[in-house]
C-alpha cells in the first residue's frame, strides 16, 4: 500500500467528519512508526483547525487518541529508560510525540470552547475537560521520561481546568476512558489526582521501570483519593496535611500546615492510599510475592519494598523540605563510570586479571624482563592505553549532605541514566569514592545535571563473583569493591558488585588476598548496573 501523503499545513484536512476519520485512520501505513506518526499530526492539525468542527471534530479527536496512543507505544522504547543524552533520531521521535500530546490537548480546548454555543457538544463537557487534563499530564510524564524540565504553565493550566469543572459541577462526572482506567471509565477528580501524585513522587529521581509501577498503581488507587475545598472537621488546628494543591501557583501539591490554608488550596485526603500501601508493606515484609498482594505485575521486576516505602513517605507522610544546599570551593568533579572502568582508577591505573590464574605474559612484557630485569613503565603504559579508560571533569553545582549536583561538561563522552555506578573525586591527588546517579534533571536549553550519592567509607577494590556456579554465568572474577564499616555512624560493612551475581540468602565469593565465600544478608541499594549488598 503508498503511503498516505500527510496534507500540508493549510491544505485541507484528509477527512470531513468521523467517518471518514475512521476509514483514513484503518489505512494508515505503520510499516514507518516515525513517518506515521508525522501524518497524524499533520491531521491533527488540521481537525485543529476546525476541519471538521463540533460534534464531529470531537469524534475524530476521540478516534485519533486510540491511534495516537498506539504510536506512542512503539516509539516509547526509543526514549524511555535510555541514557542522556539522547541520540538525535532519539531525540526527533521524542520532539514530534510531544507535539501530538500537545495538539491532542488544543483539539479538546477547541471543542470545549465551542460547547458554550452548541448544545449536542455541550453534553461532552466532562469528557473533554477530562482528555484536557489527561493530556496536560501525558505532557508533564513525557517530559520526566527524558528527565527533562517542562514549562511551570502546564501546572496552571492544569489548575484551571479542575477548579473549572468545580465550578461546572462536572469534576466528579464518570466518562469513558479505556486508555487510562483499570474498569474504562474515569472522571476530572480522578484524572487531577492522577497528574497530581505522578508529580508528587519525584520523577527526576525514578528510573523507566520504578516509573512504570508507579503508573500502575495510581491506576488502581487514583480514585481513592478525595480533594476538599474544606478539609474534614476532625483537622485540627496546627496539623499538617501530607498534600496540597495551591490551584493559584504553578507548582505541585506539597504538605500544608492547617493554619496556612487558603481559598486557593485544595487538600488531598490520602488516607486510603496510605492504607492499601501500609498493608502491602506489611505483607512484603513478611515475605509474601507482589502478586499475591495484589500489586501490578511491574512490582516483581524492582524492589517493590523499597518503592512502596518512598512512595509512602512522599504521598502520605508529609515529607519535610529538603534542607539548603550550599556551593563548595571545589569547581570540579572527576568521574568514572561502571565498575571495570572505576576499579582501574582506584587501583592506580592497573589492569583488573583474574586473581587465581597465572596470566601468560606478552611478547614485549618477556622482552623487558630479558633485557632490564623487570617490565618498564613504558610497556606498562602501553597495555594501559588500550583500555581507554577516561576520568571526565564535571561541574560542581552545589552540595548537600553528601549528595552532590554536578554539570554535565559538553566535551563528555558518557551518557548517564539514574541507578548507573560512578566513581568521583574532588582534586587530582584527592581519593575516590563511590556512588550513584540518584537524580537527573535536562534542563530547557540541554544542560544535564545529575545529583551524585555517595557510599559511605573509602572503596577497597576487590573481585567477586556467585559462589554457586549454578547462579553464574562462569567462574570469572569480576570487579568489586568493599566498603568499610563506620560503627559511629552505624553503618556496616558491605559489598559493591555487578546486578545479577547477588541475592538475599546466597553465597558470594570474593576475594582479597585470597578467597572467601559469604551469604548475602541485605540489599542496601539496588542500581542499575550494580547492588550494595551486605555479608555473613
Amino acid at each position: 500500500m503508498a503511503a498516505t501523503p500527510p496534507p500540508r499545513s493549510g491544505t485541507a484536512a484528509a477527512f470531513t467528519d468521523a467517518k471518514g476519520c475512521k476509514e483514513w485512520l484503518s489505512g494508515l501505513p505503520l510499516t514507518n512508526i516515525p513517518q506515521a506518526q508525522q501524518i497524524v499530526l499533520e491531521a491533527l492539525r488540521a481537525v485543529n483547525r476546525g476541519e471538521p468542527g463540533g460534534i464531529e471534530g470531537l469524534k475524530c479527536l476521540e478516534l485519533m487518541r486510540d491511534k495516537i496512543a498506539f504510536l506512542q507505544g512503539e516509539q516509547r522504547s526509543r526514549y524511555f529508560g535510555k541514557s542522556l543524552p539522547l541520540s538525535p533520531n532519539d531525540q526527533a521521535a521524542w520532539a514530534i510525540g510531544r507535539s501530538l500530546l500537545e495538539e491532542m490537548e488544543t483539539g479538546y480546548r477547541r471543542c470545549l470552547a465551542a460547547a458554550a454555543g452548541d448544545g449536542e457538544i455541550a453534553r461532552h463537557a466532562a469528557l473533554m475537560t477530562q482528555r484536557i487534563v489527561r493530556y496536560i499530564g501525558a505532557q508533564m510524564l513525557f517530559h520526566a521520561m527524558v528527565y527533562r524540565r517542562f514549562d511551570p504553565d502546564l501546572w496552571l493550566r492544569l489548575h484551571r481546568q479542575f477548579e473549572a469543572a468545580e465550578r461546572a459541577g462536572t469534576a466528579d462526572e464518570r466518562v469513558k476512558d479505556s486508555l487510562e482506567s483499570e474498569d474504562g471509565a474515569s472522571s476530572v477528580h480522578e484524572a487531577y489526582v492522577h497528574v497530581v501524585l505522578t508529580q508528587a513522587a519525584y520523577l527526576s529521581e525514578m528510573t523507566a521501570p520504578q516509573i512504570d509501577l508507579l503508573e500502575a498503581l495510581l491506576r488502581m488507587w487514583a480514585r481513592k483519593v478525595r480533594i476538599y475545598v474544606e478539609p474534614p472537621a476532625e483537622a485540627e488546628s496546627g496539623a499538617t496535611f501530607p498534600l496540597a494543591v495551591d490551584l493559584a501557583k504553578p507548582i505541585g501539591a506539597r504538605p500544608l500546615h492547617a493554619d496556612d490554608r487558603q481559598p486557593t488550596h485544595r487538600v488531598l485526603d490520602v488516607e486510603a492510599v496510605s492504607r492499601s500501601i501500609r498493608r502491602r508493606l506489611k505483607g512484603l515484609q513478611a515475605g509474601e510475592e507482589p502478586a499475591n498482594l495484589g500489586l501490578p505485575a511491574e512490582a516483581s521486576a524492582i524492589d517493590a519494598l523499597s518503592q512502596l516505602s518512598r512512595l509512602h513517605k512522599l504521598w502520605c507522610e508529609g515529607a519535610p523540605p529538603r534542607p539548603p544546599a550550599k556551593v563548595p570551593e571545589e569547581k570540579s568533579a572527576g568521574l568514572g563510570f561502571g565498575l571495570p572502568e572505576i576499579h582501574f582508577f582506584v587501583t592506580g591505573g592497573k589492569a583488573f586479571e583474574q586473581p587465581d590464574k597465572e596470566r601468560e605474559l606478552t611478547r614485549q612484557e618477556k622482552d623487558d624482563i630479558a633485557t632490564f630485569g623487570r617490565i618498564t613503565e613504558r610497556t606498562q603504559q602501553m597495555m594501559v592505553s588500550d583500555y581507554k579508560f577516561e576520568l571526565e571533569n564535571w561541574g560542581v553545582v552545589d552540595e548537600m549532605l553528601g549528595a552532590w549536583r554536578l554539570l554535565r561538561p559538553a566535551t563528555a563522552s558518557k551518557g548517564v541514566a539514574i541507578g548507573r555506578v560512578l566513581a568521583m573525586r574532588l582534586g587530582d591527588a584527592a581519593p575516590f569514592f563511590l556512588g550513584m546517579v540518584q537524580a537527573l534533571v535536562q534542563e530547557t536549553d540541554g544542560r544535564i545535571v545529575i545529583t551524585v550519592h555517595l557510599f559511605p567509607g573509602r572503596p577497597e577494590p576487590i573481585a567477586a563473583r556467585a559462589a554457586d556456579s549454578r547462579n553464574r554465568q562462569g567462574a570469572q572474577w569480576v570487579q568489586a569493591f568493599r566498603l568499610p564499616a563506620l560503627e559511629r555512624l552505624g553503618v556496616p560493612e558491605s559489598l559493591v558488585v555487578p546486578s545479577g551475581i547477588a541475592s538475599r540468602g546466597r553465597g558470594i565469593e570474593i576475594w582479597a588476598g585470597g578467597a572467601k565465600e559469604s551469604t548475602v544478608y541485605e540489599i542496601l541499594e539496588r542500581g542499575a548496573d550494580f547492588d550494595r549488598v551486605t555479608v555473613f
